[in-house]
């Protein structure tokens, strides 16, 4: 458990061993990661006064729980899913998400969070820089703490857009047919989930609006706006590139239909001009007697001429008509 008091805007948070009771300005953090929360609710009660509700309790022990809100008299809970840190080169599922859970009382903010989230190291780690301006309250911190986690998917989508780029590139190498179905249709699932998360994060936080305890003041509800934009952008992307993957694959086909095309064209115009040589040359290998024709001195290149002859006529023929 860590422990930070913040106070007006523009002062550095304060880093506490220990906390009794909460300050008259400002408000507490409480931050905890999952190995270290099993004591959060009471710490909860003592300062705050107000008792958890143990659903609450159990939903902020769940790593995998969904975004979701909900609100008591006493105190707000919000749970957002963000994604775990996975190696992007080594994994082939960048969509692994783990949930953090903020429970927001008048002047105390407690969250409980998986230890591989780095949007909370990340917040902490500005606190050492003094330019900066501090959110004084629970609602400042928690969208400072939701910037930053919105933030890292941005880098599943650049990510997402590089193998899209590459899967692109092998569905239309003519030399090389594409086979890997598999992952196509494992990269279509993780955009679909990509855009699924953004989806359950902004209805997450549409509700969190409508239903908080608090009134919110003008800076806050831009701020609110400006996360809600930056969602739906994201989301906009998770839906670009599924239609792109729809997209490439009808691509695809199409380019195999044109090459497809091309070689019945070929074969076509070849069978065309070959196709009288084979019926001269079948006449005169019949095997009747009375063929006068056989007989003749330059009949033989007679009829070599007559086939070189047809055969360049219908090859020039062909070429003017430009049908290969």
């Amino acid at each position: 458990m860590q422990i930070y008091q913040l106070n007006r805007q523009g002062e550095v948070p304060k880093r506490l061993d220990s906390v009794d009771r909460l300050p008259d300005e400002g408000f507490i953090w409480l931050d905890f990661t999952r190995s270290d929360a099993l004591e959060w609710p009471q710490w909860a009660e003592r300062l705050s006064g107000e008792k958890v509700h143990d659903a609450h309790i159990s939903d902020s022990f769940n790593g995998d729980h969904p975004s979701y809100f909900d609100g008591t008299e006493d105190y707000d809970m919000l749970i957002f899913q963000g994604l775990t840190p996975e190696d992007c080169e080594s994994s082939q599922h960048l969509i692994v998400t783990k949930s953090a859970a903020f429970f927001m009382f008048d002047r105390l903010l407690i969250t409980v969070h998986a230890a591989e989230n780095v949007s909370f190291q990340k917040v902490k780690e500005k606190f050492c820089e003094t330019r900066l301006r501090f959110p004084s309250t629970p609602i400042g911190l928690v969208h400072s703490i939701l910037d930053i986690m919105v933030d890292r998917y941005l880098t599943i989508v650049d990510e997402l857009e590089d193998r899209l780029e590459k899967l692109q590139d092998a569905l239309l190498d003519p030399k090389d047919p594409f086979d890997d179905w598999q992952e196509l249709l494992d990269y279509r699932k993780q955009a679909h989930q990509f855009e699924l998360l953004c989806e359950h994060n902004l209805q997450t936080i549409g509700t969190w609006r409508r239903r908080m305890r608090v009134e919110l003041t003008e800076n806050q509800r831009v701020r609110l706006d400006d996360l809600v934009e930056h969602l739906t952008r994201v989301q906009t992307h998770g839906d670009a590139l599924q239609k792109d993957v729809e997209v490439a694959v009808q691509l695809h086909f199409a380019s195999m239909s044109h090459r497809t095309n091309e070689i019945v064209r070929t074969l076509t115009a070849v069978s065309i001009i070959f196709f009288p040589m084979t019926l001269i040359t079948g006449i005169y290998g019949m095997n009747f007697d009375n063929m006068p024709e056989l007989h003749t001195r330059y009949g033989y290149f007679i009829v070599l001429g007559v086939i070189a002859t047809l055969g360049l006529g219908l090859l020039y023929l062909l070429k003017k008509r430009k049908v290969f």
